[in-house]
């Protein structure tokens, strides 16, 4: 059998919440300051937990209707005495009185007096009606002293700006005592409540505050009196406890179980996207109201967004709409104006669209706005696949001159053994072990040697899935001597195994991409699709054929597919290291063969002392770069 709003009978559903819903039988309604509906929550929004929830608690109320059926019948009367306030034509002097059920009730007690036969029953007749007339007369005097002095329960503070949390709580005080809410009569002439709440709180409410205090009322309660407003209850720009601010969608967000353990790089990363979201869409915006055509906004910002904006002179006091338009107009004026890359373009975007698909999980939206929204442009194709250094790069890069000290073993390890820059240049003493014989590099977010929190924080990996793992160490490193090396930055007591600076979530290597770059540009390898990373993708061109598949994805750190889980079949610390160093010695290079290019001979990263990373002018970093490429030559 259904009930109200199609639902099954004694269940009502308002906004995302479940209620048990009983009629108050007509006799009883004086015990329940005379309405004819109670509401219970069943504090869930799931239909079948509602439902088994729906028996237990109108089986309650019924419970509580038989009790005070069994009273005297005139005990609801005397307990509550309901009034209703009236203004003169100046609004000056309110007058309260009795209802017409109160005086009815009152009445029928006389009646009961003068016809009781017994003296005893007659007296005790007379003594209900005698304490419910001097109720009513103490209630109707105190509630009018208090609503013209504006004291006691008509007293809150006036409110100039609207505070959801204030509306609440005095409109829930007025809804128990203000005669509104009893029902009868129709809406002609009848005072809407938001006008009683501006009377009562000594001010003038703006539009959204009518909102709020309409949206206050749930719908069920709502008298037939009060329908024609029901109309204006729900408002998209009013902000409440379902219809919260973006501000604090993405406090939420962040705020998560599911992100505690997000990887700090990837923090850094919503850093500017939601930065422009609080710019563009306004910080206390109800997420309700932002449509697809506000987000776009935000994807054009992005869009146009020159590359490290922030560190540019010319942009450094912009907000980032004006550093967008601006690098715009740069562009179409025949400036140079490096753009974001597409994948840090698109990344950004991704991320907003993750923060509206938690909201949509949430139940806080009705739609992510954000979704699909990845711009793909002409240019974008230059970026698309990044190429592997070929054979006479590599002999450019590492001639037979090239210094086995210091950073300059950083590409050679990412070389060899196919690793991220981040996963090299972070690379601590301790995780060089031994494991069954055979040297390798221990993988891991952890700080070795650290106790309590300072064991993390510190290194970052792309994913704790795939990317924690062990590495042999390839035995061309071995017989070039890194063990040496290693044992001297032991001895120094250094915790790291190269001399690099963390700069908190931009990781390690950024502290020698500068460096690393340039020597790449020195040599005559840097392309616009080469980069640091192009050496992890000739490792894996190289061992593509040669390495078992499985072994290899392990190796490189990348997925081993959703069939077969690593950290279930292949856990690293289930594999046989001497298995692995035989499949991953199996990939040669010929490196540190060749002689050396004098035209573009370079003594790798230790070629000058590293500069601070930092903001410079764009005419200070070209002017830099140019001196130490001339330093450098004359070093060798």
């Amino acid at each position: 059998m259904s009930g109200k709003n199609g639902l099954p009978k004694y269940l009502f559903r308002m906004g995302d919440t479940f209620y048990a819903r009983v009629a108050i039988p007509k006799q009883l309604r004086g015990f329940f300051s005379g309405k004819d509906i109670i509401l219970r929550s069943l504090k869930t929004g799931d239909p079948k937990i509602a439902e088994s929830r729906k028996d237990i608690e109108v089986g309650r109320i019924k419970a509580e209707f038989e009790r005070l059926f069994n009273l005297d019948p005139f005990a609801a009367a005397v307990s509550v005495a309901t009034v209703r306030w009236q203004m003169d034509s100046e609004g000056k002097q309110a007058t309260l009185t009795t209802t017409e059920d109160t005086t009815s009730t009152i009445g029928a007690l006389g009646i009961a007096a003068r016809t009781e036969a017994d003296p005893e029953r007659r007296a005790a007749v007379e003594a209900r009606q005698r304490a419910m007339l001097e109720t009513s007369r103490a209630g109707m005097s105190g509630w009018q002293t208090e609503l013209l002095s504006r004291s006691g329960r008509f007293a809150p503070l006036p409110i100039d700006v609207a505070d959801p949390a204030a509306i609440r709580s005095w409109i829930r005080s007025a809804n128990n005592l203000l005669e509104f809410l009893e029902g009868g009569g129709d809406a002609t002439g009848s005072t809407p409540l938001h006008e009683m709440a501006a009377f009562v709180s000594g001010g003038e409410l703006g539009e959204v505050a009518k909102a709020q205090v309409l949206q206050e009322i749930p719908a069920a309660l709502l008298p037939r009196r009060a329908r024609p407003y029901l109309a204006q209850a729900r408002s998209g720009a009013v902000p409440d406890d379902d219809n919260i601010t973006l501000g604090d969608l993405i406090t939420r967000f962040f705020a998560d179980d599911k992100r505690a353990c997000m990887d700090p790089l990837t923090q850094r990363n919503y850093a500017i996207p939601v930065a422009i979201m609080k710019e563009v869409l306004g910080e206390t915006t109800p997420v309700r109201v932002i449509r697809r055509d506000d987000v776009r906004k935000v994807q054009q910002v992005i869009r146009y967004l020159p590359a490290k904006a922030r560190e540019n002179p010319r942009y450094r006091e912009m907000t980032w709409e004006q550093i967008a338009d601006a690098a715009k107009a740069d562009r179409e004026s025949g400036i140079n104006v490096p753009a974001l890359k597409s994948s840090t373009r698109n990344t950004y975007i991704r991320h907003m669209g993750t923060i509206f698909a938690y909201a949509l999980d949430e139940g806080k939206v009705e739609f992510n706005p954000a979704l699909g929204l990845t711009v793909r442009l002409p240019e974008d194709r230059d970026e698309e696949c990044k190429e592997p250094f070929t054979p006479e790069d590599l002999r450019a890069m590492f001639p037979r001159t090239y210094r086995l000290e210091g950073l300059n073993w950083v590409p050679l390890i990412m070389l060899y053994h196919g690793m991220r820059p981040t996963e090299a240049a972070q690379l601590d003493t301790a995780d060089v072990i031994l494991v069954d014989g055979v040297w390798a590099f221990d993988l891991t977010t952890e700080t070795k040697g650290a106790v309590g929190s300072d064991r993390w924080g510190d290194k970052s990996l792309k994913n704790d899935r795939s990317t924690v793992r062990r590495i042999p160490i390839h035995q061309r490193l071995l017989d070039l001597g890194f063990l040496d090396y290693l044992q001297s930055r032991i001895a120094a007591g250094e915790r790291k195994v190269f001399d690099v600076k963390g700069y908190s979530q931009a990781g390690y290597f950024e502290s020698i991409r500068h460096e690393f770059t340039t020597w790449l540009d020195a040599v005559g390898v840097k392309r616009s699709n080469t980069t640091p990373h192009s050496l992890r993708h000739t490792w894996a061109t190289a061992s593509f054929r040669v390495v078992d598949d499985a072994l290899r994805k392990i190796i490189g750190g990348w997925s081993v597919g959703k069939g077969v889980d690593v950290a279930t079949y292949l856990h690293t610390n289930h594999l046989s290291m001497a298995d692995m160093k035989a499949e991953l010695d199996k990939v040669t290079f010929d490196v540190l063969t060749a002689d050396e290019d004098p035209g573009r001979a370079h003594p790798g990263l230790i070629a000058w002392k590293r500069v601070r990373r930092g903001r410079r002018k764009a005419t200070e970093q070209q002017s830099l770069k140019t001196k130490r490429l001339i330093a450098s030559k004359r070093m060798v």
